[in-house]
């Protein structure tokens, strides 16, 4: 043991106590790093080179096929000028659509122009009885004429004088009495008929602001439409003025058609597009006639036609 050398031993206790040596850089936590100080840089990393040989080639399929398969094609683009088509909210059925401004098919736009809704086109009820009672005040004064001479103005006065009651064969003389009244019943039967068939409108529709269509598309009657509308009234007001010039027998009769006149005219009361019995008949229907709305009866004028005036 006193042989040994004891340096070896002593240097090694002397390595011991001396701090093991700090990287390049390095500083205590607590204490910030000094200015002259840079932290190093970071080797960048290599560049990348060509794969070695015995690198498998990059996967370009399914594995085990023999050949590549290619990749899914990516959906086209739809076409700029093609707007894409909206889609129905979930839970409605698909409707389909109309273009902005027209009335599906089969339905006649009634409107002002610039509204969406659809008011009544029929005339209305007080529209109609004036120009009724127009017509009417018209048609009597024209017939005035040809009636007056059948009365008996002798014996209505000697009878006012003696008090005596005078029938109607008495007041008045039948064979001129017949031909007023078929002269008054051509007279009113040609001032409807005409007027429909030409214009749809007489002065008291005229008044009113109403005219007679088709009730099936709102076009203008024809000539036989007109002929058959006024037709079924001039018989029933005949039937009854000529009734009653035959007795009491006559009379009761008379009372009868002038019950079926009064229906006639009372019916648009409770029709829903207020139709008279004779617009039935005739199949055609009063309507407002109003300056936006279409004229059915409107011509083309020609010089020197009167038709169209």
């Amino acid at each position: 043991m006193h042989g040994t050398n004891p340096t070896p031993v002593r240097a090694h206790c002397v390595a011991m106590n001396q701090p093991p040596e700090q990287p390049q850089g390095w500083h205590p936590p607590d204490e910030p790093p000094k200015q002259d100080e840079t932290p190093p840089r970071s080797e960048a990393p290599p560049e990348s080179g060509p794969a070695p040989a015995d690198r498998p080639p990059p996967y370009q399929g399914h594995y085990g096929s023999g050949q590549a398969q290619p990749l899914p094609a990516y959906p086209q683009q739809p076409n700029p000028e093609q707007p894409y088509p909206q889609q129905q909210p979930y839970g409605q059925p698909p409707s389909p659509q109309q273009p902005y401004g027209q009335q599906p098919y089969g339905q006649q736009p009634y409107g002002p122009p610039g509204y969406g809704g659809a008011p009544d086109p029929h005339a209305g009820r007080g529209a109609r009885f004036g120009a009724g009672l127009l017509d009417r005040v018209i048609l009597v004064a024209a017939s005035i004429p040809f009636v007056l001479p059948a009365v008996r103005w002798d014996r209505i006065q000697d009878a006012a004088d003696s008090g005596e009651t005078l029938d109607t064969a008495d007041m008045y003389n039948i064979p001129l009495l017949f031909a007023g009244y078929a002269i008054a019943f051509v007279l009113e039967f040609a001032y409807y008929t005409i007027q429909h068939a030409r214009w749809g409108r007489t002065p008291g529709k005229r008044a009113a602001s109403v005219r007679v269509v088709r009730a099936s598309d709102h076009g203008a009657v024809s000539w036989g439409q007109a002929a058959m509308r006024q037709g079924f009234v001039s018989v029933l007001t005949a039937a009854s003025s000529f009734l009653g010039l035959l007795g009491p027998a006559g009379s009761l009769l008379s009372l009868l058609v002038g019950i079926v006149w009064l229906l006639d005219h009372a019916w648009i009361l409770w029709d829903p597009r207020r139709q008279a019995l004779h617009d039935k008949v005739a199949g055609t229907v009063v309507v407002k006639a109003v300056s936006w709305a279409p004229d059915p009866y409107a011509r083309s004028r020609v010089p020197g036609d009167p038709g169209n005036l």
